[in-house]
């Protein structure tokens, strides 16, 4: 009985100095679509939206009956957002969220900032409480405290 319960202690302590690592805490290993270096990917959404992810890049894709959202963990994506779905499209990271129903973009997130630059359409930003309408052509970089234009 105390050879069970001493192995059982070391598997929990195992586990934990695992899922403690920063290996596991990167989040790109359960990502929903992941590029490696030197790797690009193209994928079409199940509503024809274009996903492009550049190399070092992770995303996770949610489509529910409200909206359809894309969460960018890390890397450069280039999207074009197909327009004839009634919900809207969401591109998410940690520093804010862009709203669209017909927009082609680039997002970029690479440590502590965000930088979307909308090529055709229209999106809005909303990041740390600032609202911004995006203009095609001006990149708009953001973070935790919110969006400046360079």
């Amino acid at each position: 009985m105390k050879t069970a319960l001493a192995l059982i202690l070391l598997a929990l302590i195992g586990a934990s100095a695992l899922l403690g690592s920063p290996w596991m805490s990167q989040g790109f290993d359960l990502a929903d679509l992941r590029t490696t270096a030197g790797q690009q990917l193209s994928r079409h959404l199940d509503d024809g939206t274009l996903l492009v992810l550049q190399a070092n890049s992770a995303v996770d894709v949610k489509y529910d009956a409200q909206q359809r959202r894309v969460t960018l963990l890390e890397g450069r994506l280039a999207v074009d957002v197909a327009d004839d779905d009634p919900r809207p499209f969401l591109l998410i990271t940690e520093h804010g969220t862009l709203a669209t129903h017909d927009a082609q973009l680039s997002l970029i997130r690479l440590g502590g900032e965000t930088t979307a630059n909308l090529q055709a359409g229209s999106a809005e930003l909303d990041s740390a409480g600032h609202h911004l309408q995006l203009q095609t052509g001006q990149p708009v970089h953001f973070d935790r405290t919110g969006p400046r234009t360079p």
